[in-house]
């Protein structure tokens, strides 16, 4: 997947940071698709490929679309304003998530 280099930076994020000082302590499960939406990977935000039974959000996003996310080329803002990505779940905890992918644009 084009996106696996941008999961390994989250993974590498996640693993230096104290769990202690997070911000965002929620679930999300991410559902990737290739450019016809077919499924083509999903996986927690703990970034263990699978679905997770209870996450609080739900993302499903092209894997073309989250790596130009993941590279800054475009913002979450931009995939929903051009309804390239479905959020589903709590709106909170999907806002906290969304505001790290902002910090780090």
């Amino acid at each position: 997947m084009k996106s696996d280099e941008i999961i390994d930076k989250i993974r590498n994020k996640l693993k230096e940071s104290d769990p202690g000082k997070r911000t965002v302590v929620n679930t999300f499960q991410f559902n990737f698709t290739d450019s016809d939406g077919q499924l083509i990977k999903s996986m927690a935000l703990d970034i263990y490929e699978g679905k997770a039974s209870d996450a609080d959000g739900e993302i499903t996003i092209a894997d073309e679309d989250f790596y130009l996310v993941g590279t800054k080329q475009m913002t979450f803002e931009q995939m929903l304003q051009q309804e390239k990505v479905k959020l589903e779940g709590d709106a909170d905890a999907i806002n906290k998530m969304l505001e790290k992918f902002r910090l780090n644009s």
